[in-house]
């Protein structure tokens, strides 16, 4: 081999030597996902945020052609959880299903492990919810004006029930009594399905929770609808007015639930989930699951969108939360 040919051979090599990296990252990138996808759900099994993930995740599951596993790690108000995934390698195969206590447990908790802001990156808001404001079939309120002036009467306190300290159930009635003079007592239950047997058997006689949980009651006559804090009406309940309807804009409140990924996960792979998840919204059996059956909205949108949402939650919460000295059971 002449000299010229070795130097030609030589300087091809060291070039082809110093792209490998770079085409090696791009062959990763586009693999993706060669493994399986876990998502982790920061409450226990069986609830609507657990429904909710399975329901995406299956169906992510057969769009890429990987498996999507979904662990439930609840406990401590989602810290458990949500610190699991803040903790995770970025790496797209670790996903966080995210809802109201991302925005609220900052004002609810000292201190936190991690800055959710910070260290999570949106994927997309997939659900709003709004919460219904229910009183047992056998109370006398037939509208929401009935319950406020019951809540009012001088020297006397309407219990209501919620899931829990420092849900956003927890906090509409609190925002009702600092914002209309209401006197509403808030009776906290370890989740909604105690609380719901209580509001059904007549133990506690108002019940404020999501319309997952109490859409059946309500539409098998155990429970009498009042009002629902979504912006708009369901589609489940049409006759059911929202609290902004009946002039009392500031009690509104929606449960969102979305995605989100450790920060530093490569930004192609948070839009291509984008672009799944929006699909996936779309589905007929997606929307019959999650519309029909339980009553919520889907929404969707891109990543900015969400993360400005949970931004905007969580200027909104945090204040009222420590103005009101709230904290975590």
């Amino acid at each position: 081999m002449s000299r010229s040919l070795r130097q030609l051979v030589t300087r091809w090599f060291a070039s082809a030597v110093a792209t490998l990296p770079l085409a090696t990252s791009v062959v990763a990138q586009d693999a993706w996902p060669s493994r399986p996808i876990r998502i982790i759900v920061p409450f226990a099994p069986g609830g609507a945020t657990d429904i909710m993930a399975r329901v995406f995740g299956k169906v992510l599951g057969e769009s890429v052609g990987q498996s999507v596993v979904i662990e439930n790690r609840p406990g401590g108000g989602t810290v458990i959880g949500t610190e699991a995934a803040v903790r995770a390698r970025p790496d797209g195969y670790t996903i966080l299903m995210v809802s109201a206590p991302i925005a609220t447990n900052p004002g609810l908790m000292a201190t936190l492990p991690y800055d959710a802001l910070r260290d999570l990156a949106p994927v997309i808001n997939v659900s709003a919810q709004g919460f219904l404001i229910t009183v047992n079939d056998k109370q006398p309120f037939k509208t929401f004006a009935d319950l406020l002036a019951a809540a009012r009467r001088p020297g006397s306190e309407l219990p209501y029930a919620s899931p829990g300290n420092g849900t956003l159930m927890h906090l509409v009635g609190q925002v009702l009594n600092a914002e209309y003079q209401t006197r509403f007592l808030h009776i906290p239950y370890k989740g909604s399905g105690p609380a719901l047997q209580d509001a059904m058997s007549g133990q506690v006689p108002v019940f404020f929770d999501a319309v997952t949980t109490s859409l059946g009651p309500v539409q098998q006559g155990r429970l009498r609808a009042l009002a629902v804090t979504h912006p708009t009406r369901l589609r489940a309940l049409p006759d059911v007015p929202t609290v902004r309807e009946l002039g009392y804009p500031r009690a509104e409140a929606t449960a969102f639930s979305g995605f989100v990924v450790p920060t530093g996960t490569p930004g192609e792979i948070v839009q291509r989930l984008n672009a799944e998840f929006n699909k996936a919204i779309n589905l007929p059996e997606v929307r019959e699951r999650l519309v029909t059956q339980m009553g919520g909205t889907l929404t969707g949108g891109t990543p900015q969108d969400f993360g400005n949402l949970i931004r905007a939650e969580t200027e909104r919460w945090v204040p009222l939360i420590r103005r009101l000295g709230l904290k975590a059971d």
